[in-house]
């Protein structure tokens, strides 16, 4: 078969893992529970995560233990799937991979600037496994976000990294973590070219709405919460969106407030995400938005790579969902103010 991928197969194994989600009875239990031990016996007793926390000691596992918990078993699963492919199919999903080594290459670069040890933020990677381009050990074992980043000579980061180590400011991690998305996407650009016609306007219409998102978080917080100017935020965009322009981004960089942002969001698929300005019920809207998204996809049932990447899409909306009902706990939200928080409506 070469390497023509048995997407049939996938698809099968996606709808059974489909069938795992949690319903929104479930849902509805977790944000009802009072106490980080009352949703975890739920987590255990009444969900498909039961077989995982079976392992653990329900009475010392914390709020952060279950984050790292959870996010490692997204990535145990998602490598599961890599050996469904072959090819070029392979390939990409391996390169899809590199998302999550980043998010760790953020926290340790994040863990340096505050000052932890290599032992305490270890605690907090998720995406260590033979699939990482970089070798954690030695990272963690460097001093400094500068060292960090000298540490990476080699890989396929430092290039795009190396003139921003002078800023370790929180600003200029900002800027780094950015440009560690902008490495991502580049890599995904490169795959698409060995891909069939059908499968890279799949893989191009999923990273190009990706990109929208993140470059509406992106100018939203470097305007809301950093203060960076316009022509440094439009530099950092992220070029080829789903439905927004070049020239859209552009006028999104230099609003002068955030009722101007709304208002050219207003005929964009995007715009009940950023209709009330609170930073938190963006959250819980953007999640919202992909999940009705890819939703659809999953209902289409095609027999290419759209299905394998949708459900990883939204499982991680409900790992992400899951970590926000922990967190409610330690502010004892009841139901009808937690649900802000999480990506469906009771």
């Amino acid at each position: 078969m070469g390497s023509v991928v048995k997407f049939s197969a996938i698809n099968t194994k996606v709808k059974a893992m489909m069938g795992k989600m949690l319903s929104l009875d479930q849902y509805s239990k977790l944000l009802n529970c009072k106490d980080l031990k009352s949703t975890l016996k739920v987590l255990k007793e009444e969900t498909s995560y039961g077989e995982l926390l079976e392992a653990y000691n329900l009475e010392k596992i914390h709020r952060g233990d279950l984050e790292v918990i959870l996010h490692k078993y997204y990535i145990s699963t998602y490598s599961k799937f890599i050996n469904y492919f072959d090819g070029e199919y392979r390939s990409l999903v391996k390169t899809f991979f590199i998302r999550w080594e980043i998010e760790d290459l953020k926290v340790i670069l994040r863990g340096k600037y505050l000052g932890l040890s290599g032992e305490e933020i270890d605690k907090k990677l998720i995406a260590r496994s033979s699939l990482n381009k970089v070798d954690y050990d030695y990272l963690l074992a460097l001093k400094s976000v500068e060292d960090v980043i000298d540490g990476l000579k080699g890989s396929i980061y430092y290039k795009s990294l190396k003139n921003l180590a002078k800023d370790t400011s929180t600003k200029g991690l900002f800027r780094i973590e950015t440009e560690l998305d902008f490495v991502y996407f580049t890599s995904i650009r490169r795959e698409l070219k060995h891909l069939d016609k059908e499968n890279k306007e799949v893989v191009y219409s999923v990273m190009s709405l990706e990109a929208d998102l993140l470059n509406l978080g992106w100018i939203y917080r470097g305007k809301t919460f950093y203060k960076i100017s316009p022509e440094e935020l439009f530099n950092y965009t992220i070029y080829n969106g789903y439905k927004l322009s070049k020239e859209k981004l552009k006028q999104l960089c230099y609003i002068n407030n955030i009722e101007e942002f709304n208002n050219i969001l207003e005929k964009t698929p995007y715009a009940s995400i950023y209709e009330k300005d609170d930073y938190n019920l963006i959250e819980k809207r953007e999640r919202e938005f992909q999940k009705k998204y890819f939703k659809k996809i999953l209902r289409e049932n095609k027999t290419n790579i759209s299905m394998v990447i949708s459900y990883l899409v939204v499982y991680r909306i409900e790992i992400r969902d899951i970590i926000s009902i922990i967190e409610q706990k330690r502010y004892d939200m009841d139901m009808s103010e937690g649900i802000n928080y999480v990506s469906v409506t009771l």
